[in-house]
């Protein structure tokens, strides 16, 4: 069956574990979360090698059977675990030879592809009969991230765990920091309890201090200035970048980025949608939801015609940086004056 990331974690705490998972989705994080606990339910937190088998791709089919057909050596199960395999490089017999394999699963093992080094197509041909297969002899789960909300309740649980304490508000600062990448919100928060040590707290100026704001962050910031004409505060955001040898045209590709959610959240405003429907009609992640409803509150009173003018601007800018002999950041510099000029009419 297809799960929800709720009745995922449902189904593995009341241990009905599937023979067979396919897990998958734009949080790699949550992935090889679930992926862990499938595993400990399983064989649990030291198993011996032969009952924990990872493998990376698609091994030949006769190697694939020996792995989910052997018994497992002084326990009740084992797992294999197939990391990033890619349906559509399978030969064609040898696919066939995989789906029937799946069809038949041993209750004796549990068979877990994860998916965390690309996005598989789920139209192509045998990557939806794969995930199709999976679906009727196990559980598929698309991971997409969670909310902002419920990173930052994670934040302020783990700390906890740890006797630290960090209020729901500055955890959500720190999601929003690191644009709510779970890799990198788990990584800073142990930073953080590292630091402060049991009995302390987490605030604002530590999360200030010890966690480097992420690039798209700045550059968010950047957009805002340009938007609200404050001139000097985005030359000098823009000299910070510079400072911290961030490459031009990684500034210019956020850039271009965050102009994309302003202009998707004017239309969105436009046609009265919620933040929530945004972001699922353009294909954000759960946990960039707070991203759209950010935009949504920055672009209430800009006009969608100047929005539609910077993308033109900064797809100029992408074309010179990328074509022509002149100096990249001197690009950068004038794009973000070519802005400022596009910005004289651009509220409602």
């Amino acid at each position: 069956m297809v799960m929800t990331e709720e009745k995922l974690s449902a189904s593995i705490k009341g241990n009905r574990i599937s023979r067979v998972y396919y897990l998958y989705g734009k949080e790699p994080f949550l992935v090889k979360t679930y992926v862990d606990k499938i595993i400990k339910k399983t064989v649990g937190d030291d198993p011996l090698d032969f009952n924990l088998i990872r493998v990376n791709g698609a091994p030949e089919i006769g190697i694939f059977n020996d792995y989910i057909d052997g018994l497992p050596v002084f326990a009740d199960m084992k797992a294999v675990v197939i990391n990033d395999i890619d349906a559509e490089k399978i030969d064609k017999k040898d696919f066939e030879a995989y789906i029937d394999a799946i069809r038949n699963i041993p209750e004796t093992t549990v068979l877990i592809f994860n998916i965390t080094g690309f996005q598989p197509d789920e139209q192509k041909e045998q990557t939806k009969e794969l995930i199709s297969a999976v679906s009727e002899a196990g559980t598929v789960c698309k991971l997409d991230g969670i909310s902002p909300s419920k990173i930052a309740g994670l934040v302020v649980k783990k700390a906890g765990k740890a006797g630290i304490v960090i209020s729901g508000e500055d955890a959500m600062f720190l999601s929003e920091r690191v644009l709510c990448n779970m890799t990198l919100v788990s990584a800073e928060t142990e930073k953080l309890i590292n630091y402060v040590g049991t009995g302390g707290v987490i605030t604002r100026e530590v999360i200030e201090s010890l966690v480097p704001k992420h690039l798209d962050t700045s550059v968010y910031e950047l957009a805002t200035a340009i938007n609200s004409g404050k001139r000097s505060e985005a030359f000098r955001i823009l000299d910070d970048l510079f400072a911290e040898r961030t490459d031009p045209l990684h500034i210019l590709n956020s850039l271009i980025s965050a102009y994309l959610d302003f202009y998707r959240a004017k239309l969105g405003k436009i046609t009265g949608a919620l933040p929530s429907q945004v972001a699922s009609q353009f294909g954000y992640a759960k946990n960039r939801e707070g991203v759209v409803s950010r935009a949504m509150n920055s672009v209430s009173k800009l006009r969608v015609d100047y929005l539609r003018n910077t993308l033109y601007i900064l797809s100029d800018a992408d074309k010179r940086m990328k074509s022509s002999g002149l100096d990249v950041r001197t690009i950068l510099e004038e794009t973000i004056t070519r802005l400022f000029e596009a910005g004289d009419k651009k509220y409602v």
